[in-house]
């Protein structure tokens, strides 16, 4: 896991298919001071979503989708790649990586975290940026010490990288919380069983 995520903004949302489930699409050259290294944006990573001053939603990232318009065109080309740098920018936008995120609670300024489902949506253009390492850990201290309350939504994902996701959540946070680190291996290898291993006995 990163030290420390940079202090970016990797995109904004665009569109969403549920209260919970939205895609962001990631800038690219020149839409952007600084322009977000594919490690900011990857699988498992938590991100908030601005929505408020004083707090941000929480999610994660699981799964990435890249679209290009000129897959399988190929006919001739009216001007060279290079020329259309600047003859036509907008037809280079139309090349974007889009990944999708999946709200897992919100997070005050003051580091207090409340998972579950959050009762605001973000609204569209909403700037994203990945969790600093105090961030991801403030969001997972509880009362009673470390939680994973929304584990229960993870689980509900339609999609065969619910537990890969689940897994690499528990990985990363095995790496912060040095004194949970036998509980939530226990969590990893129950379900790494149930899912690689229990289907084949």
């Amino acid at each position: 896991m990163k030290e420390e995520a940079r202090d970016i903004h990797i995109g904004k949302i665009v569109s969403s298919s549920s209260h919970i489930h939205y895609i962001c699409q990631i800038y690219g050259p020149s839409e952007a001071p600084h322009l977000p290294a594919p490690e900011d944006y990857g699988f498992g990573t938590f991100v908030g979503i601005e929505h408020a001053k004083d707090k941000c939603l929480v999610g994660v990232v699981y799964d990435t989708t890249l679209r290009n318009p000129e897959f399988g065109n190929l006919g001739p080309r009216l001007s060279p790649q290079e020329e259309l740098t600047i003859f036509s920018p907008d037809y280079l936008a139309e090349k974007v990586t889009l990944v999708a995120i999946v709200l897992l609670g919100v997070l005050d300024n003051q580091g207090n975290p409340s998972q579950g489902i959050p009762t605001v949506a973000p609204p569209i253009d909403a700037l994203v940026r990945p969790l600093s390492r105090q961030e991801i850990m403030a969001f997972h201290q509880g009362s009673q010490g470390l939680q994973l309350s929304y584990l229960a939504i993870l689980s509900q994902l339609n999609t065969p990288l619910a537990t890969p996701l689940m897994i690499r959540i528990i990985t990363q946070l095995q790496e912060l919380f040095e004194g949970e680190r036998e509980r939530l291996g226990v969590l990893r290898q129950s379900l790494s069983w149930k899912t690689y291993i229990e289907p084949l006995a």
